[in-house]
């Protein structure tokens, strides 16, 4: 079944199929037709079964995604709890980052608050509220998040964990700093690093590892250097956007290839050189 949904989103429903390809072919301009069609192949495999996933745990298997993720070192989030501190968890849509969230808010004691985009689909943005909210998060629309945040306890007795998808396009008239991802000139959000910065909260980024058993994952807690807040600001999303692209390197079908990443760059004035070419400049 998974497999047959892939075929069907890539051959049948052409599912934002060109903008797949447009981006394999920027961020490996040196693979081969062969090369590139395998990973497109994968991807779509990966997004079937992704949705497949989400099906079956809500239609019954509520708990599924706990079972599918593995904990490489838990002790992070654990001493930061000890410490009653709030975090910002630094995500990505890669793997499968629902229920990546739902197992934490199932396993840790911070609240996991799921920040998100309201999609522009009524019925499926309504699907997917509900479907958080009765898995261990609290779904919070991303513009509400700073007035939400603004009458929050952040002393509570129960830290709070902001769950950020930082990998995503600003738009055009928001707050972003020049960076690079995945070797391309990319605009980045400075939201995650302003939170962090303005109330005082940790960065967490959550190292997602595909495994063998299928639709299963294993994270890991990676933190900056203990001293970022005193470097430029920036500095925290750069590093971000670097371990992020390394990691979707070693396991590239398993990232969101179907956003339009770069759609903005012209806008914005980045379409400059790539990181390896001024590297090698």
């Amino acid at each position: 079944m998974r497999a047959l949904l892939g075929v069907f989103l890539r051959v049948v429903a052409r599912y934002r199929r060109e903008v797949v390809r447009e981006n394999l072919r920027r961020v490996y301009p040196n693979w081969n037709r062969v090369q590139l069609l395998a990973l497109e192949r994968g991807f779509y495999n990966y997004l079937g079964g992704l949705l497949c996933d989400l099906v079956r745990s809500s239609v019954g298997a509520k708990d599924l995604g706990q079972k599918k993720i593995q904990w490489e070192n838990p002790e992070v989030l654990m001493d930061l709890a000890a410490q009653n501190q709030s975090l910002v968890l630094l995500t990505s849509h890669y793997g499968n980052w629902e229920w990546i969230a739902q197992a934490m808010g199932a396993r840790f004691k911070h609240r996991i608050w799921f920040v998100y985009k309201p999609l522009q689909w009524t019925a499926a943005e309504d699907w997917l509220r509900k479907w958080r909210t009765n898995r261990h998060v609290v779904p919070v629309a991303l513009k509400a998040l700073r007035s939400k945040l603004a009458t929050e306890n952040l002393s509570s007795s129960i830290p709070l964990a902001l769950y950020l998808g930082a990998d995503q396009s600003p738009t055009a008239h928001s707050r972003w700093i020049p960076s690079f991802f995945l070797g391309q000139p990319t605009a980045v959000y400075q939201g995650p690093e302003e939170l962090c910065r303005t109330y005082g909260l940790t960065p967490v980024r959550i190292g997602i590892r595909p495994l063998p058993s299928r639709g299963s994952y294993a994270i890991r807690f990676e933190r900056p250097g203990p001293n970022w807040s005193e470097a430029e600001h920036g500095s925290l999303m750069h590093w971000y956007m670097n371990a992020l692209s390394q990691q979707i390197h070693e396991a590239p079908e398993y990232w969101l290839w179907t956003h339009r990443r770069w759609k903005l760059n012209r806008e914005l004035g980045l379409d400059g050189p790539t990181q390896e070419q001024i590297i090698h400049a």
